[in-house]
């Protein structure tokens, strides 16, 4: 039998005494005392190493302490590497041996980074959970949607719903932090003009909605053009899984998350429920993270009714992203045909397209900088669809005024934008 390693030894030493000590991890008391623990072992190593002529050295002792802290207080060594690594967006884990991360320019396979076995996988999403209130893993709830403490979104599943015999599980890191729109400029989403528009367009409470495909940055361009918000304005926030920063930027505002039926009878909160409820709470302004049902229809009815708001809605171009609400609204029921949804969409002013340009190098795809590549006004119906008037060209930090609009731009000029 190979001979236990160094760190092996210690954390032997460390796991038997917290189960004869029954510790309990989850508690403050029991984490203080598993620090106890493990500065106890370290001590006894070091004595004797320096009695049997062993490393124990401090930059050993460092490391030992650090991987001990790591899997016992904290997430264990492979997460809290995914939650600390500054180049990665998404971690992807589709087995054991195949992790892969999306560092923003490209998806590469992580080749150091290898789990022993499926069992490893599931410790590590155990323990993620373990910071989750409510979320649970196992036969009874197979797959499961949780947002991390710090922000990330986590999506899990097992066998037999992940049909390729191994636990999966992707974490997505929201690493483009923006607070206004302003600070967008610089990272070349947008032109320093455009950005003064949209920012008017909020001041004027106009009704704005973000499209773009998966990972476009729509979360934090709703996000930014959130930070332009009056302090004076009561808003109130309701998203599937709370994303946006706003309840921390916004004096005056709240924020409601949906929640799934609980395995334990608990009966779930749809996003249309939590949306119908806002309007309960005096709200000046609602802003829904995501339409894609009929929680639609629920927002377009507070748009009617004189609350100003914004979404943001999957569409491959702004025309798509209106469409797709289109259909999303006749979920609403029966009693909504694709007039009516068409007619009550006309309460929205403006439709912003984001969108993660590629490109390919030697066969590779690179992902390039989210940029913003149309901004449009709503202006009416004709036939079986919205018409649409383009309002700026170009894209990224080359997004230009066409001075075609829009219909409410001395709203615009009271709030602060000059046409010029």
């Amino acid at each position: 039998m190979a001979e236990l390693s160094a760190g092996e030894r210690v954390r032997s030493k460390v796991e038997s005494a917290l189960a004869a000590s029954q510790v309990n991890l989850a508690s403050p008391s029991g984490r203080d005392q598993a620090e106890a623990l493990i500065e106890e072992a370290l001590t006894s190593y070091q004595a004797d190493a320096l009695s049997t002529n062993g490393d124990g050295s401090p930059e050993q002792l460092e490391r030992i302490r650090r991987e001990l802290r790591d899997d016992l207080l904290g997430l264990g060594r492979i997460a809290e590497r995914m939650l600390a690594d500054p180049d990665a967006q998404e971690w992807m884990v589709n087995g054991p041996r195949r992790i892969f991360k999306d560092t923003g320019d490209r998806i590469e396979r992580v080749t150091d980074i290898a789990l022993p076995d499926d069992r490893a996988a599931l410790r590590i999403l155990e323990r993620l959970l373990e910071h989750v209130e409510g979320k649970r893993l196992d036969r009874i709830t197979p797959l499961i949607e949780a947002r991390l403490p710090d922000g990330s979104r986590l999506t899990a599943a097992i066998p037999p719903i992940s049909s390729n015999g191994h636990v999966i599980f992707a974490i997505r890191r929201f690493r483009l932090r923006a607070n206004t729109l302003a600070e967008l400029v610089p990272l070349g989403m947008l032109s320093q003009q455009a950005a003064d528009f949209l920012a008017a367009c909020v001041r004027a409470r106009k009704n704005i909605v973000v499209a773009g495909p998966v990972s476009s940055g729509k979360t934090t361009l709703l996000n930014a053009l959130g930070g332009a918000i009056p302090g004076s304005e009561r808003v109130v926030v309701c998203e599937t899984g709370a994303e946006l920063r706003l309840p921390d930027l916004l004096h005056n505002c709240v924020a409601y998350e949906a929640r799934p039926d609980s395995a334990d009878g608990l009966p779930g909160l749809s996003l249309e429920q939590l949306v119908s409820s806002a309007l309960r709470l005096n709200p000046s302004r609602i802003i829904v993270g995501e339409c894609r049902g009929p929680e639609t229809m629920a927002m377009l009815w507070a748009f009617a009714t004189g609350h100003s708001g914004m979404t943001s809605v999957h569409g491959e171009t702004a025309d798509h992203g209106l469409r797709n609400l289109v259909r999303f609204a006749l979920t609403a029921g029966p009693h909504i045909s694709t007039e009516q949804a068409l007619d009550w969409l006309r309460e929205i002013d403006i439709v912003i397209h984001c969108t993660r340009p590629t490109t390919f190098e030697n066969g590779e795809q690179r992902f390039l900088p989210r940029q913003i590549d149309e901004i449009v006004e709503v202006q009416g119906v004709e036939g079986d669809r919205l018409t649409v008037n383009p309002l700026f060209q170009g894209s990224s930090a080359n997004l230009e005024w066409l001075a075609t609009g829009p219909r409410f731009l001395n709203d615009l000029e009271q709030s602060g934008f000059s046409a010029q």
